[in-house]
């Protein structure tokens, strides 16, 4: 039994043994081309010119060098190479640039190159530090097509006016002055320019840079940044981990996270979802729609539709040239010189909107509302926060709690709500009506009816004369707290005040019916056309005359 354990423990270590070998052969193959000192080297040169027509095909497979492509004029297909071996002796560097073979074949597709090493796994293994690349400088046809494949060294293509494809590993990619591509790489940079038709790149691990495209970009990257800038058409961008950075382009399609979002100077629509970044859209001749979570978004000159979802961060933007909806929690909202209608929603932050050329609905919760130059009206709502409207061209309609109303120099009605805070408006043209509870009402310069139900706050109100002589309708009640009316003095009105422990005082003349006593006054002030209701609880009314 003892000596079946051995020889099975001899059997399991051998094994281990041979495995270790193996993945110390695999770990070492990105590193074939690392020096090591005292090492002899050896160089061998390789050159080959062959036809190659505009319908044509160059295929490249290549690994452990660099490629260099340029297109030129004719048909000839110029191939040089150079290969590099170094190895522990002057006798074995040379053996291995021998064993280093370039297939080079033609048929009716086009020309194949491809790079042969003789067993270049079994070589790394062996340890004698041996070490090898390819580099690659051919001038092909720029009118022919391109098919390249390479690894562990850097590609560079320039003047190829045909299709290219190009596929990379762990090294960089440059592409110029060329037509319709596309380029696959990872663990290496991209960059191109000048490209006369569409282009298509797929990159991992490394930044990528395009400029110059006359046709549509398709792009995605892992773990880089994006830098595009000057695409005549459409651009589509995935990304991740990596910021994104458009400049003059087509219509943008960008999904990101983790990174930073910016858009210049973008000729058609705009669309943007990101996480964990923020996102800035600048100048764009289409409309925007930008989402974003834990990043703040903000946008200017828009001059479309602009629709803004976020969440857990702010948004901040202007200079729209049509309607704007805007939503999302955590963060303050500040809007300017929309050109349409906006819809803005926050939850716990405050918005703070200036000039709305269209109608404005603005709702909050745990957050304060400012806002001025609404020049169609305003629909603003909140939960604990105050609400300030100013110079609104059209009907406002307010309503918080556990905070103040103010509104300033309103063309139009008012309809405001409030529970336990204040009210207070002046200059208003229309109607006014106004509900609270445990806070005061100030009402001055009004030029409509006026109706206010407060209970335990104070009421004081101004009305203004009516167009033509004519008067309006005037209703208030509250409780604990005076009532004071201001009155223009050739107005009519039918008057019933009543309150309860308090008195009743009035400026304006009183022609009185029925009984009259401290706590109930009725009767016609001038002709009586229109109803004063005043009704109080425990304190006083003052009707007083409007000053001349």
């Amino acid at each position: 039994m003892t000596r079946n354990l051995t020889k099975r423990a001899a059997i399991f270590c051998g094994v281990l043994a041979g495995a270790l070998a193996l993945l110390a052969a695999l770990t070492a193959v990105p590193s074939v081309q690392a020096a090591a000192g005292g090492q002899a080297t050896a160089k061998r040169e390789f050159n080959k010119t062959l036809p190659l027509a505009t319908d044509q095909t160059l295929a490249i497979e290549n690994k452990f060098g660099e490629v260099r492509i340029h297109g030129g004029v004719g048909h000839d297909l110029n191939i040089s190479a150079t290969i590099r071996t170094q190895a522990g002796s002057q006798e074995k560097a040379d053996q291995r640039a021998d064993e280093i073979r370039i297939d080079v074949s033609q048929d009716a597709h086009g020309v194949r190159v491809r790079t042969v090493y003789q067993d270049p796994l079994i070589t790394v293994r062996i340890g004698d530090h041996t070490s090898y690349s390819v580099d690659y400088d051919i001038t092909m046809p720029g009118d022919a097509r391109l098919w390249l494949k390479n690894s562990f060294g850097n590609v560079d293509v320039r003047g190829v006016h045909g299709w290219s494809e190009v596929v990379n590993a762990n090294g960089n990619v440059q592409l110029h002055e060329g037509s319709g591509a596309k380029i696959t790489n990872s663990f290496g940079s991209v960059e191109t320019g000048n490209s006369s038709g569409d282009l298509t790149v797929i990159n991992a691990n490394g930044p990528l840079s395009v400029s110059d495209v006359k046709g549509n970009l398709d792009a995605k990257d892992r773990f880089g940044d994006v830098h595009v800038n000057t695409v005549q058409g459409t651009v589509a961008i995935s990304g991740g981990n990596g910021g994104v950075e458009l400049t003059d382009v087509g219509g943008a399609t960008v999904s990101n996270s983790f990174g930073a979002v910016t858009a210049r100077n973008v000729r058609g629509n705009l669309s943007v979802n990101n996480n964990n970044g923020v996102i800035d859209a600048n100048t764009v001749s289409g409309s925007a729609e930008l989402n974003g979570s834990f990043g703040a978004i903000s946008f200017t000159n828009i001059s479309g539709r602009v629709r803004c979802n976020s969440s857990n961060a702010g948004v901040h933007g202007g200079q729209t040239g049509d309607e704007v909806y805007v939503k999302t929690s955590f963060g303050e909202v500040e809007l300017q010189q929309i050109g349409g209608a906006l819809e803005a929603e926050n939850a716990n932050g405050g918005l703070v909107v200036r000039e709305v050329k269209g109608f404005a609905t603005l709702k909050t919760s745990f957050g304060k509302i400012e806002a001025s130059k609404l020049l169609k009206g305003a629909r603003a709502t909140s939960g604990n926060g105050s609400i300030t409207l100013r110079d609104v061209g059209g009907d406002v309609y307010a309503k918080t709690s556990f905070g103040t109303i103010r509104l300033e120099r309103v063309t139009g009605n008012i309809t405001a709500e409030d529970s336990n805070g204040a009210v207070s408006a002046n200059s208003v043209s229309g109607d006014t009506g106004v509900k609270t509870t445990f806070g005061a009402v100030s009402l001055e310069g009004i030029g409509g009816a006026i109706t206010v139900d407060n209970a335990n706050g104070a009421v004081s109100a101004t009305a203004l004369p009516a167009t033509g002589g004519d008067c309006h309708n005037v209703s208030i009640k509250t409780s604990f707290s005076p009532i004071q009316i201001r009155l223009p003095e050739n107005a009519g009105y039918t008057l019933t005040a009543h309150t309860s422990f308090g008195h009743i005082n009035s400026e304006l003349p009183v022609t009185t019916t029925g009984t009259v006593s401290p706590e109930t006054l009725s009767g016609k002030i001038g002709n009586g056309a229109c109803t004063l209701l005043l009704t109080n609880g425990n304190s006083n009314i003052d009707i007083s005359k409007l000053p001349k």
